[in-house]
């Protein structure tokens, strides 16, 4: 009897112990799922946090810069360079805001007339009285509705916007005055035998961001102004606020050339169709001498990513994160190269040295 009460009493405890195990195990899975699907939810923060590391890296590599030249010191180069990028976002505004604004009063003015050019054109192709017929057909209350509607999200969003950057950018202040201390923080997180591979990651994606950072800055800049003298050489109105919305949008790779190209266009057509016709050349010729000039000079020293997975990036991230991680979507898929590069190439397939930066432009 005593031993099968033993056996009993053991065949329990092991009951026990496996329900034990069971319990965490499934304690682990919806520990898991929740974590997952909080992290889903807050794609937006994370996208967020992001751009405030982009940031973060030019404003630091600034401020070390100015720091040394000046004998200032890190801190106070730090706070110099913000006050030089505010004073001058102040003073664009002030000195450009009005000229601005009255060029951008003339686009919603032309915009709609060269719209209206351009459907009467497609009213005389054989498919396109059919397309232009069907959208006479839509009633102007509602066109009223939706005009309302459109114009009422474009309020909200630019609301929106603006916080975001604002948010952004005073968090990439942040980052920038004290980087040891976030990079120790999220050291922290990571397995000691990781440590290592985890400070090469840091290290690496950090040189990989700025490198491709100042090249952006300097195509945008170079795409901003010569789309801008070339309007003004054709005689194309509103050639600043054209010239500005060209260099803006290049940030986007791919689709931000052809969203610049529109508005620009649809102006020109008001002036006459062959007006049209140089503004599309000239946007033609630009991004010709950007490809394969100016990017090329730029990026010689720096970080080139592929065309192919440039252009995938740009869809995957906005199907995936929304429009914002349009904006992001090369230097996030550069972050990710990194990953793979050093753990997977390097540290799987032994395929890469270590602390050597990936995706170098050949």
């Amino acid at each position: 009897m005593d031993g099968e009460a033993c056996g009993i009493g053991a065949t329990a405890r092991a009951g026990d112990a496996g329900l034990s195990r069971f319990a965490r195990k499934l304690l682990l899975v919806v520990l898991v799922v929740a974590l997952t699907a909080a992290a889903w939810r807050l794609a937006d923060l994370g996208i967020l946090l992001f751009g405030a590391v982009l940031i973060a890296i030019g404003l630091r590599r600034a401020a070390e810069a100015l720091g040394r030249r000046l004998r200032i010191g890190v801190v106070a180069g730090l706070v110099l360079v913000v006050l030089l990028f505010v004073a001058a976002l102040s003073g664009a505004l002030i000195f450009f805001g009005a000229v601005a604004a009255g060029q951008f009063s003339e686009l919603i003015r032309e915009v709609p007339r060269g719209l209206h050019i351009a459907l009467a054109w497609l009213d005389a192709q054989p498919y396109g009285a059919f397309v232009v017929a069907q959208l006479r057909g839509i009633a102007p209350a509602d066109v009223t509705g939706a005009a309302g509607h459109v114009v009422a999200l474009g309020a909200q969003a630019f609301v929106a916007v603006v916080g975001y950057a604002v948010l952004t950018f005073l968090v990439a202040i942040y980052l920038a005055a004290q980087p040891h201390l976030y990079r120790r923080l999220c050291l922290r997180l990571v397995p000691l035998g990781r440590r290592d591979a985890a400070a090469k990651l840091l290290d690496a994606t950090g040189e990989v961001l700025l490198r491709w950072l100042l090249g952006q800055l300097v195509v945008m800049l170079t795409i901003g102004t010569l789309s801008g003298l070339g309007l003004w050489a054709l005689g194309i109105e509103a050639p600043f606020a054209l010239g500005l919305v060209g260099g803006l949008l290049t940030f986007i790779p791919y689709f931000g050339a052809v969203m610049a190209a529109v508005p620009a266009t649809l102006v020109a057509l008001t002036q006459g169709p062959l007006h049209a016709v140089w503004v599309l050349g000239m946007y033609a010729g630009v991004h010709f001498l950007e490809g394969n000039f100016v990017t090329p000079v730029v990026q010689a020293e720096a970080t080139s990513l592929p065309p192919v997975l440039s252009l995938l990036s740009t869809v995957a991230f906005s199907i995936l994160f929304g429009l914002t991680a349009v904006l992001l979507a090369t230097p996030l898929m550069l972050f990710l190269l990194v990953v793979v590069e050093l753990f997977y190439v390097g540290g799987v397939l032994g395929g890469t040295q270590a602390g050597k930066a990936p995706v170098d432009a050949e």
